[in-house]
Formats: C-alpha cells, sequence, structure tokens
C-alpha cells in the first residue's frame, strides 16, 4: 500500500467534515469522481469549509501518475483490488493513524460517482453544530439531487425519522455522522460489501450499528440532497442477504430494527414468489440472518 500525503498535512488542526471515497483507477470512472472532487471544491470555496477527503485509488499501478487533484485530498494507491468494505477500513485506518476523528465534526462516505449539490455539507454540518446530542442525520440520493434553496419550505429543515425510514434511507452516499459516533462505530464489517462473502449490506449494517448505539435518534431531510444514479429494482434481490443480515445483527438490541428485519423477510418471501428472488438464495440468506444475531463485525 503507498500513502502519499497532502501538502502541509500538519495545517489540518480543525476540520469540518471528513470524506472517504474509494475509486478503482482501471475502471473508468475518472469524470465521475472528477464531479465528485468538483462539488466538494465548490462547497469550499463558497461557504469556507475545511475538508480533509481520504481518497483510496485501487488498481494502481506503482509508478502510474496520479490525477491532479486538490491539496485538501490525502491518496493512498494499492495494485490490487479490495472490497468495498475493506478499502473503506483502510480509509478509516489512515483517519485513526493521522489523529483526524478527534479534530473533525462530521463524516461521511461519498461513492466516487455521487455528488454534492449546493448547500448539502454546509446544511448537515449545521445541524451537528448546533445540536452536541445529534450524531446521525441522512437525506435521499437521486440523479437529479435538489439544492435546499429549491425546495419548499417544509422541505428545507431536518425532522426526526422513524427506524424504517432510516432503514430505507441510510446508504454510504446518505449517512452524515458526528465524527465521534464514527470513531466508535469502529469499521466495516469485512464480510459483507461488494467484492465480499455477503453481497451488500456493509453500508446498512455500519449505520445501523451507530443508530442504536446513538438511542436511535437521527433526524433526515425528506428530499434528494447527494446527487447519485438512482437505484435499479433488480438490486433489492442482488443485495438482499446483506441487509437482512445487518438487519439480524442490530435487531438483538432493538426492537425497532427488529420489526425491520422480520419486514425484510416478508419481502423476501414476496420477492421469492416473483421469481426476483431464488429458494436457495432465499435460504441462505435467512441462514446467515440466524448466524448474524450473535456475531460480531469481520474485519481481516
Amino acid at each position: 500500500m503507498n500513502a502519499v500525503p497532502a501538502t502541509e498535512q500538519g495545517r489540518y488542526a480543525e476540520v469540518d467534515a471528513l470524506l472517504f471515497t474509494t475509486n478503482d483507477s482501471a475502471g473508468g470512472r475518472h469524470d465521475e469522481l472528477e464531479r465528485m472532487v468538483r462539488s466538494v471544491e465548490r462547497a469550499i470555496a463558497t461557504s469556507g469549509l475545511r475538508v480533509v477527503q481520504y481518497l483510496l485509488l485501487q488498481r494502481h499501478a506503482p509508478g502510474q501518475p496520479l490525477p491532479a487533484l486538490p491539496d485538501y485530498i490525502r491518496v493512498t494507491t494499492i495494485p490490487d483490488r479490495v472490497s468495498l468494505s475493506k478499502a473503506r477500513n483502510l480509509l478509516l485506518s489512515s483517519a485513526r493513524e493521522d489523529g483526524m476523528f478527534g479534530r473533525s465534526l462530521m463524516v461521511a462516505f461519498p461513492d466516487d460517482d455521487a455528488w454534492y449539490p449546493e448547500g448539502t455539507l454546509e446544511a448537515m454540518l449545521a445541524l451537528f453544530g448546533g445540536d452536541a446530542s445529534l450524531d446521525l442525520a441522512i437525506c435521499r440520493y437521486s440523479s437529479t439531487p435538489s439544492t435546499l434553496s429549491a425546495l419548499p419550505l417544509e422541505l428545507r429543515a431536518a425532522r426526526p425519522v422513524s427506524t424504517g425510514k432510516f432503514v430505507a434511507n441510510a446508504s454510504s452516499n446518505t449517512l452524515f455522522m458526528r465524527a465521534s459516533r464514527a470513531a466508535q462505530t469502529g469499521y466495516f464489517d469485512e464480510s459483507l460489501g461488494v467484492g465480499a462473502p455477503i453481497n451488500g449490506g456493509e453500508d446498512l449494517d455500519y449505520a445501523l450499528r451507530a443508530y442504536v448505539a446513538a438511542g436511535e435518534k437521527a433526524v433526515w431531510f425528506d428530499a434528494s440532497l447527494v446527487g447519485h444514479r438512482d437505484p435499479h429494482c433488480w438490486l433489492i434481490g442482488h443485495y438482499y442477504a446483506g441487509s437482512l443480515y445487518a438487519l439480524s445483527r442490530s435487531a438483538a438490541s432493538s426492537r425497532a430494527v427488529a420489526l425491520q428485519a422480520v419486514r425484510k423477510v416478508l419481502v423476501g418471501i414476496y420477492l421469492l414468489l416473483r421469481r426476483e428472488l431464488a429458494w436457495p438464495a432465499f435460504s441462505r440468506a435467512l441462514r446467515l440472518a440466524q448466524a448474524a444475531r450473535c456475531s460480531q463485525p469481520a474485519r481481516s
């Protein structure tokens, strides 16, 4: 692993937003990554935000030139490709080694093909800055996101979110956390996620562990304040086992999450009847869910 420090690293005494992103250098998503970077740059330029973004470039050959990136980005390169959960854990480890969690207010995990419309980062930071008891905030995402200024007045304010809404909308792109809560939550489960033994669920598992530990208190904007490609219907079945696993793990600590786990089983039955989920996949998901109830997050 090759860590490339940002210019003058020591100048970051206080940070508003700490971002974690991974990108496949050989995957052809350079334009999408640039869009993400430019959206953060815009927030920095217009609002004076202090941001540090940890970026992992996978399948980046030794000696291959780095892309032109702003100096608030700290780049790590690896020559191979790892699971999404492991990639994020590499970045989290780097931030811990740099002592960043104790010097930051907010943490987020934007994908390389996500972006922040004008005002999103500022609004989320204002929530955590204005309420010391708040640890979690979420919103929706869309390929056609909205700016807060363009929304009706009733959608411009954050409001308490139910467990059902949290489960339905918490993702790596829409989850915003107080940095101290992220530090306490630890790492992503490396048995979950794209490229891991159990496909998907790593972001929901991480969010739910934080949500339960925070006393099931979170707020949300009922609007798409993060840009990202729209989800495909087939992804529900594709990531079903991971999502049910995540729900089952936290169900042992929360009655509200347990109800969501039961609902997820019923969704699986519905998908099974519609032949959108095969019986072997559903049966495996149930077995994994049972094992999840007494498991701890795996980290290789």
